[in-house]
C-alpha cells in the first residue's frame, strides 16, 4: 500500500500534465487511451454528453400516456418525456418524503465487509464504503426500483486511488436495450458502455427493457392530485375574496362612474359614501363543500402514494392507533428489507468486481463479501437491564461492562439495607 502512495505522489507533475492534455482531447482520443489502459479524471466518458437547461413544464395524463409509449418503443426507446414526467412529480411533498423514508432506512443501517471463507470482520475494509460517494450510490440503487433502470458511471479517484466521486447518466441520454450512452436524447446510436474498455467504469442497475419503475403506475395519482391543488388554487383567487355589490336607483352615467372608482377603490379605502337608496353589500359566501372536496381529493391521493410505497398509511398520518400502526409498520418492514436485499447484491455481484478493476487499493476486496449487520447493538440501556435481571444469580467482568459503560469500576458496594435515617427515627432513639 505504500509503495502504491509513494508511486502516486511521485508520478503528481506526470498527473498534472496528463490531467491537461486529456482535458483537451476529443471523446475519440480518449476512448483510445481507455483501450490502452489509460485514465484521466480530466475527462470522464460522460463527457460526451450534452447537457440542457432543465424545463419544468405542466404535465397531464396525455403527457404521461406519450412517456410510456416513447418509453417502451421496441426499436428505439426515447426515455426523455419520461424523464421530465418524473422530474415533475418529484415536486410533490408527500412523494418524496416516502420516497427518502425508503432509501434513508437502507442507507442509515450498519453494514460489515466479512471474509468468504474465514467469516472475520474487516473493519478497515468498510471504512472504504463509509464515505458521501456510497451512499448516493445505495440512492441510486434504490431509486431505480421507483424510477426505472439507472446508469452510474465510477470513474473518478483521487490520488490514493479511492474512488471520490460517482456520476448518474440520465435516463434520457442512455440506452440499456441497445447499452449506449446517448449525446443527445432519443438518438439511434451511442457509445458503448456494456462491451469493451468503457464497461469498466459503468454499472447498470436495472433491466434493458420496460424497466419503468414503480412512478410510472403511480403518475395518474400524482396527476390528480396537481389538478385537485390546482383548482383549489383557482376557487381561492376566484371566491377567497368575497365581492362587494352595489344597488343604486340612479342611472347618470356620472354617478355610475363615481361608484366603478369607489368600488375599485374599496379594499384600499375600507369605507364608501352612498346617496340615497344606494346599498353596498359583501355576501357570505360559504366554501366548507367545496374545501372539503379539494382537501379530500389531496389527502386520498397521499393515502394511495403511502400504501404504494409503504405499504399503508400509519406512518405518514397524523393520528393512528397504536395495533394497526405496528402492523403498518411490520408492512413497511417487509419493503426496507427488500430493499436491503437489492443493494447487497448490486454491491457484491457488481461494484466490488467493478472497484477491483478501477483502482488496486480496493484489490483486497476479492476475498470479502459485503453484508448488512443485523445484530442488535449492545448499548448502555440494554446492558443494565441484563445485569439487573441476571446480577442476581451471576457475578460479571467489571471490566467488560467498563467497556461498554465507558464508567470505571472502583469497587463493590455492600448489599445490605440500611435504615434511612429521619427526624422521627431520632426522636425514638432517643426515648
Amino acid at each position: 500500500m505504500n509503495t502504491f502512495k509513494q508511486r502516486l505522489k511521485g508520478n503528481k507533475i506526470y498527473r498534472i500534465a496528463e490531467a491537461f492534455f486529456l482535458g483537451n482531447a476529443s471523446y475519440t482520443q480518449l476512448n483510445s487511451l481507455v483501450a490502452a489502459g489509460k485514465r484521466s479524471n480530466a475527462a470522464m466518458p460522460s463527457s460526451i454528453i450534452s447537457h440542457t437547461s432543465t424545463m419544468m413544464r405542466v404535465e397531464d395524463l396525455n403527457s404521461w400516456k406519450t412517456a410510456l409509449m416513447l418509453a417502451t418503443d421496441p426499436d428505439n426507446p426515447d426515455k426523455q418525456n419520461l424523464k421530465a414526467l418524473y422530474d415533475n412529480m418529484k415536486l410533490d411533498n408527500h412523494l418524496g418524503s416516502v420516497i427518502e423514508t425508503r432509501i434513508s432506512k437502507t442507507q442509515q443501517s450498519p453494514f460489515k465487509l466479512s471474509h468468504k471463507t474465514t467469516k472475520e470482520r474487516n473493519e478497515d475494509a468498510e471504512t472504504l464504503f463509509k464515505t458521501v460517494w456510497f451512499q448516493e450510490f445505495v440512492k441510486l440503487v434504490l431509486e431505480s426500483k421507483f424510477e426505472g433502470t439507472k446508469l452510474v458511471e465510477l470513474f473518478q479517484t483521487d490520488e490514493e486511488g479511492k474512488l471520490s466521486e460517482i456520476t448518474e447518466i440520465p435516463q434520457s441520454h442512455f440506452n440499456p436495450k441497445k447499452g449506449i450512452i446517448l449525446k443527445e436524447p432519443g438518438q439511434p446510436t451511442g457509445t458503448d458502455y456494456k462491451n469493451g474498455p468503457l464497461s469498466n467504469f459503468y454499472i447498470q442497475i436495472g433491466k434493458d427493457y420496460k424497466d419503468l419503475g414503480t412512478f410510472a403506475l403511480i403518475a395518474p395519482i400524482i396527476l390528480a392530485k396537481k389538478l385537485g391543488l390546482g383548482s383549489w388554487l383557482d376557487f381561492i383567487e376566484k371566491y377567497g375574496v368575497p365581492p362587494l355589490f352595489v344597488t343604486t336607483d340612479r342611472e347618470d352615467d356620472d354617478r355610475l362612474l363615481e361608484l366603478f372608482e369607489m368600488a375599485t377603490n374599496f379594499k384600499a379605502n375600507n369605507f364608501m359614501i352612498g346617496r340615497g337608496n344606494e346599498k353596498f353589500e359583501i355576501p357570505s359566501i360559504t366554501s366548507t363543500n367545496s374545501q372539503e372536496a379539494f382537501d379530500g381529493l389531496i389527502k386520498r391521493a397521499d393515502n394511495e402514494i403511502s400504501k404504494r410505497f409503504l405499504g399503508g398509511t400509519g406512518l405518514t398520518d397524523e393520528k393512528g392507533f397504536v395495533g394497526s400502526v405496528e402492523v403498518q409498520f411490520e408492512f413497511a418492514q417487509f419493503r426496507f428489507t427488500s430493499d436491503k436485499l437489492l443493494v447487497s447484491y448490486v454491491v457484491n455481484e457488481k461494484l466490488i468486481p467493478l472497484l477491483i478493476k478501477l483502482s488496486p487499493v480496493y484489490s483486497f476486496l476479492k476475498d470479502y463479501r459485503f453484508e448488512w449487520d443485523d445484530e442488535d447493538e449492545m448499548t448502555v440501556d440494554k446492558l443494565l437491564k441484563i445485569v439487573e435481571k441476571l446480577g442476581v444469580y451471576f457475578d460479571f467482568d467489571p471490566e467488560q461492562i467498563e467497556q461498554i459503560t465507558g464508567l470505571k469500576i472502583l469497587g463493590v458496594k455492600s448489599t445490605t439495607p440500611t435504615e434511612p435515617t429521619t427526624p422521627a427515627s431520632k426522636k425514638k432513639a432517643v426515648t
